[in-house]
């Protein structure tokens, strides 16, 4: 793709302010939630207490606009809603977990899993070249992986209760929380400088040299979902 400075069309040309611009900030959710299978009848994710113990509860659930926290059609209707309101959605499986495609079925070397200390077998889930699948079959020196989601093909049926949609200093709490897993972090400060709001996080559990890559990401997201973002340090 070839990129052109556009040409000026002084007759025509418009100069707006800053103050003229509002900027798009995107949403931050704190909701209740199931997502149901309706293809097999089951439940397969949820934060909604239950009876069943077969559920995943995996507490406070917060929904980041545009990372896919939510399939986009939930995002839609959640865009809609008011504090305390709540819908049902049913999906058709190309607006959920996709369809199935025959090109993410791959075969890899039993090597490669022995070269990274991975005994390959049914069932077992990995990550490759950023991609999670499950092993399928395990047959000689050939391993084959399913990168298909395992509920591709599948109707689903989501519920979301909107709780919150959090401002000021707990906007940033939730942001936080949805942004990085909560394993990585030890604590973190927020504190006002001047005209600035600066966050300091102490990372948990993570090599030197993984601390720039996850500050890294927060300060390349953070401007979508504040008008005045945070500093990170």
């Amino acid at each position: 793709m070839v990129v052109k400075k556009q040409e000026e069309n002084k007759e025509s040309v418009k100069v707006e302010s800053k103050k003229d611009v509002k900027k798009e900030v995107k949403g931050i959710y704190v909701v209740d939630y199931y997502i149901k299978d309706l293809t097999v009848g089951k439940v397969i994710e949820s934060n909604v207490k239950s009876n069943n113990p077969a559920l995943f509860f995996n507490g406070e659930k917060v929904v980041l606009e545009g990372v896919g926290s939510a399939f986009r059609k939930t995002e839609e209707k959640l865009k809609t809603l008011k504090v305390g309101e709540e819908f049902y959605l049913v999906l058709e499986p190309k607006d959920a977990y996709g369809i199935r495609k025959a090109e993410l079925l791959r075969v890899i070397a039993a090597s490669d899993f022995r070269d990274n200390k991975i005994n390959p077998f049914v069932g077992l889930q990995v990550n490759a070249d950023g991609r999670v699948g499950t092993v399928k079959s395990v047959t000689g020196g050939r391993v084959l992986v399913d990168f298909n989601s395992p509920f591709a093909n599948h109707k689903i049926e989501v519920y979301y209760k909107l709780k919150l949609i959090p401002t000021g200093k707990e906007r940033i709490e939730k942001f936080i929380s949805a942004a990085l897993p909560k394993e990585k972090i030890k604590n973190y400060s927020i504190e006002k400088k001047d005209k600035d709001t600066v966050v300091k996080i102490n990372f948990a559990s993570l090599r030197k040299e993984e601390e720039p890559i996850y500050l890294g990401l927060l300060k390349a997201t953070v401007k979508y979902y504040f008008e005045d973002p945070p500093k990170f340090e």
